[in-house]
C-alpha cells in the first residue's frame, strides 16, 4: 500500500486490525459479522475508528439502535431498519444503545463477480438511496432477512468431507444480497416523483458541492474553491449548503479533512509530518494546530488513543 495515497481497506485488510469473533463467518470475501445483545454503549469493534472500507456493506438492526457517521453524514439505525454502504465511504460507529443487537454483511467486489450478481445493478440501487440510505422492512421483509440468516448460520457449521456446503453457501448469500435489492427497489418505488423547485436546484448544488469535495479535499480547503468550481459566489455557495444540509460549506469541508487525518493517523504508518504534507498544509505545526483546535487533541495524542 502506498503510504502517501488516501487509505482505503479492503475486508481483509479490516479483519487484520478487528480481528473475527468466533461468531462471525468470513467466507470467501463475504463477512458476516453479528454483535447481539451489545452491552457496551459507545463502541463495538468493527468500525471503531473512521474506516473507508473498498466493499459493499449492509449494516441491520434487529433491536435497540446503533448511530454513526457515513459520508460524514449522522445515521441513527432503529429497530428492524437496513443501512447500505458504498465502497469507498468512511465509516464510523459512533455509540450503540444497550441490549442492541446488530449485523453487518460486507461484500468485496470480487466475490460478488464470483457468485454472479450484477454488480452495476448493486451499485445503481444503492447509490439510489444514498440521501436516505437507511430504510425500515416491513415484517414479511424482516422475516425474509432474517430466515437467510439463519440458513447461512446453519449451512457454515463444519462439515467435514462435504464438497457441496461452498456452493450452497455462496447461493444462500447470494439470495441474501438479492433480498436487499429488492427492498431497495420497493423503497424507490414508494418515493415520489421529484418536483423542479427551489429545493430541488440546491439539492442539486449541494450534491455537486458534495462530489467536488470528496475529490479535492486534500488539496483545497477554501470555500472559495470549491464556489468556483460550482461558479458560484462564496457567499452564495455558503448559503446554499446552510439551507440543505443545516451546516456550512467550511463546516463540510473540516470534517472531510479531520476525518481523513484521523484515517491516517490511526492505520497509517505515515509520519505526522508525512502527513501534513499529504493534506497540503504548509508544515507539521500549522496541521497540529488545525488537527487540534477541531477535535481538543494533538494528532500524536490521538495516534496514541484507544
Amino acid at each position: 500500500m502506498n503510504e502517501k495515497e488516501i487509505q482505503s481497506f479492503s475486508l481483509e485488510t479490516l479483519l487484520t486490525v478487528n480481528e473475527p469473533r468466533p461468531e462471525d463467518l468470513y467466507f470467501d470475501g463475504c463477512l458476516i459479522a453479528s454483535r447481539v445483545k451489545i452491552m457496551d454503549t459507545v463502541n463495538i469493534d468493527l468500525f471503531r475508528y473512521p474506516t473507508r472500507l473498498d466493499a459493499f456493506a449492509i449494516l441491520f438492526c434487529s433491536e435497540g439502535s446503533i448511530s454513526f457517521t457515513s459520508g460524514l453524514r449522522r445515521h441513527t439505525l432503529d429497530a428492524k431498519m437496513l443501512f447500505v454502504f458504498l465502497p469507498g465511504s468512511i465509516l464510523q460507529v459512533e455509540s450503540i444503545r444497550p441490549e442492541s443487537s446488530v449485523y453487518t454483511v460486507i461484500y468485496e467486489e470480487e466475490f460478488i463477480r464470483r457468485i454472479n450478481i450484477d454488480i452495476k445493478l448493486l451499485s445503481r440501487l444503492f447509490l439510489s438511496v444514498e440521501k436516505q440510505p437507511c430504510l425500515r422492512l416491513c415484517e414479511a421483509e424482516w422475516a425474509g432477512i432474517t430466515g437467510s440468516f439463519a440458513e447461512i448460520r446453519s449451512e457454515s457449521l463444519p462439515r467435514p468431507g462435504d464438497v457441496y456446503s461452498p456452493e450452497i453457501l455462496r447461493s444462500m448469500i447470494r439470495t441474501l444480497a438479492y433480498k436487499v435489492c429488492r427492498i431497495i427497489g420497493r423503497h424507490i418505488e414508494s418515493q415520489p416523483a421529484p418536483e423542479t423547485s427551489a429545493r430541488s436546484r440546491n439539492d442539486e448544488y449541494f450534491n455537486q458541492f458534495m462530489s467536488e469535495l470528496t475529490k479535492h479535499y486534500m488539496q483545497e480547503r477554501s470555500v472559495g474553491f470549491y464556489a468556483g468550481q460550482l461558479h458560484l459566489t462564496p457567499k452564495y455557495l455558503t448559503t446554499i449548503i446552510r439551507k440543505t444540509s443545516g451546516r456550512t460549506a467550511a463546516e463540510w469541508i473540516d470534517d472531510y479533512v479531520v476525518l481523513e487525518a484521523k484515517n491516517l493517523l490511526k492505520y497509517s504508518t505515515m509520519s505526522i509530518q508525512e502527513i501534513a504534507y499529504c493534506l497540503n498544509f504548509p508544515n507539521q505545526s500549522f496541521f497540529g494546530k488545525y488537527f487540534r483546535s477541531h477535535t481538543g487533541m494533538t494528532p500524536s495524542a490521538y495516534r496514541m488513543s484507544k
